[in-house]
């Protein structure tokens, strides 16, 4: 199984993984984002080519 995760300690929750992800996995909750619906993630690592501040992870 594959994941994604994000660090609390990075996330500056600006929302640029958001607004990148063009499968609607990832939101904001609380200021911190968030992968809300892993079951659409098709790994196309969008998300982690648009965090500055290294915040999003895979773990395979």
């Amino acid at each position: 199984m594959v994941l994604i995760t994000v660090s609390d300690d990075n996330c500056t929750g600006c929302g640029s993984c958001v607004d990148a992800c063009q499968n609607d996995v990832l939101e904001l909750k609380n200021g911190i984002c968030f992968p809300a619906r892993m079951s659409l993630c098709k790994y196309c690592i969008d998300c982690i080519r648009s965090c500055d501040f290294y915040a999003i992870k895979v773990i395979i």
